[in-house]
């Protein structure tokens, strides 16, 4: 179980040193874990989501209309495991870890699969993902905060 969750890892990271950017980062571990990955905010809306969310979800659509409020989260600071129903009868578990960016919950990562069950691989490898996703945040976050500044200081230079 190890050698797997080092080698699902080790590409997490290439996905992100590669600049494939959050979709790149959850379709790799998707594709890696067989399950369906997302990316949501602090109000749970959704942000970004696997390729593989189709099998759960027709679109992207669909899963801002079916979400399930009731679900509360006990413990915003642990990875949780939640039993979701959708309106259109779907039955699937969630896995969702938070992901911290300077301090704050940014927001959350889950990992679905329609069978029940997650196991320990499950657990390390959402945690990881979480990681590696804020690594990606404030990556593009940095990206655009260096473009404001330098447009900032070509328009005082102008005036």
């Amino acid at each position: 179980m190890f050698k797997k969750a080092l080698m699902i890892i080790e590409k997490l990271t290439n996905s992100l040193l590669n600049g494939c950017g959050l979709k790149g980062i959850l379709n790799t571990l998707a594709v890696e874990m067989n399950c369906a990955l997302l990316l949501e905010n602090s109000h749970r809306q959704l942000i970004e989501a696997s390729d593989s969310l189709r099998k759960i979800y027709l679109n992207s659509a669909d899963y801002v209309r079916e979400k399930v409020e009731t679900v509360d989260i006990k413990e915003k600071c642990n990875t949780n495991r939640i039993k979701v129903s959708s309106a259109k009868g779907y039955t699937f578990e969630k896995l969702i870890s938070p992901v911290f960016v300077r301090n704050n919950i940014f927001g959350y990562v889950s990992l679905i699969r329609e069978s029940e069950g997650f196991s320990e691989l499950d657990y390390i490898v959402i945690k990881k993902a979480a990681s590696i996703c804020v690594m990606q945040i404030i990556n593009e976050t940095s990206a655009f905060e260096n473009e404001q500044r330098i447009k900032k200081r070509i328009a005082e230079r102008r005036f």
